[in-house]
């Protein structure tokens, strides 16, 4: 009697085991069809069946995480190279005007030296551009922090557009006390004086003036850049820094304008700690302030 009540109670262990091993055989063999379905479908979003165990949760959350974390990244690298090849091609407009006028000068077998440097200087300025962009993003990798004379600095601008300040008859006022100097990158900074004067010449007409002056509150040193030229429509001032802008001016004043300048030079304000404003009324003028504030965290800055 007790062999045959363990023969029995084997061979409902061994029926049951079988039931169970068919069981789970056919449930996982049904996941894994189901995965293989998925990977030979063209969609690669990673929907996947409802997990099998608490250990396929797991996986399957990693799995989304890791989804989601290269979404973001991919979506990132198609912005920055859809922003590349705006700005590559907006700048290929720009500097193809300066090198055809270089070669109808040369052409003419009559080169006025003058006009072609004004030529050569502009292509300067647009290399300029594009090498300050392609740093701009890397910017932690170059940049020097030290205290600056900015009279100094602004001096070497205007020398640098002394040409178009003659050829234009605008006058200069300079109001920069020899005291006032900033922490900043000089390289780079000059590269934003040089922007806004350039910006402020373009748009002033013949015989204009352009002020520059510096001044200093507890919070901030500020450095202001004045000019008597054509102004900006109100509709146009709170974009005036946004890439590839040009607004009314640059379409009715300067039809070669790229917007190219401000935008940089508001990029790298930022980055370096500073900041760029700016006030005007149409017909009468343009301010540029560049806002230098004290106690600047330039340790931050390593995290751009």
């Amino acid at each position: 009697m007790a062999k045959s009540n363990i023969v029995y109670m084997i061979f409902v262990s061994i029926f049951l085991m079988c039931i169970f091993i068919f069981y789970d055989y056919s449930i996982k063999n049904r996941y894994i069809k189901e995965l293989l379905l998925y990977k030979k479908g063209e969609d690669k979003t990673p929907i996947l069946p409802s997990p099998f165990d608490y250990k396929d949760e797991i996986y399957m959350s990693m799995i989304e995480d890791l989804y989601m974390s290269y979404t973001e990244k991919l979506n990132n690298l198609e912005e920055k190279f859809d922003d590349n090849n705006d700005f590559v091609t907006a700048w290929v407009h720009e500097i193809k005007t300066p090198i055809a006028t270089s070669k109808l000068l040369l052409e003419s077998g009559e080169i006025n030296l003058k006009s072609f440097k004004e030529e050569i200087d502009k292509i300067d300025d647009y290399v300029e551009k594009v090498l300050y962009y392609s740093r701009s993003d890397d910017f932690s990798k170059d940049y020097i922090i030290s205290e600056v004379d900015v009279g100094k600095l602004v001096k070497e601008s205007i020398k640098i557009h002394s040409s178009i300040f003659i050829k234009k008859h605008i006058k200069l006022k300079l109001e920069i006390d020899s005291r006032f100097s900033v922490d900043t990158d000089k390289k780079w900074l000059l590269f934003i004086v040089n922007q806004v004067i350039s910006n402020a010449l373009k748009y002033t007409s013949l015989g204009g003036t352009i002020l520059i002056r510096a001044s200093q509150s507890d919070n901030e040193k500020i450095l202001l850049i004045e000019d008597t030229g054509v102004g900006i429509k109100k509709e146009d001032l709170s974009r005036i820094f946004a890439k590839s802008f040009t607004g009314y001016n640059g379409r009715k004043e300067n039809s070669k304008a790229t917007g190219l300048g401000l935008y940089l030079s508001y990029k790298l304000a930022r980055k370096l700690g500073h900041n760029i404003t700016v006030e005007s009324e149409y017909n009468k003028g343009t301010k540029f302030y560049i806002h230098f504030p004290k106690w600047c965290d330039y340790y931050e800055l390593t995290k751009m």
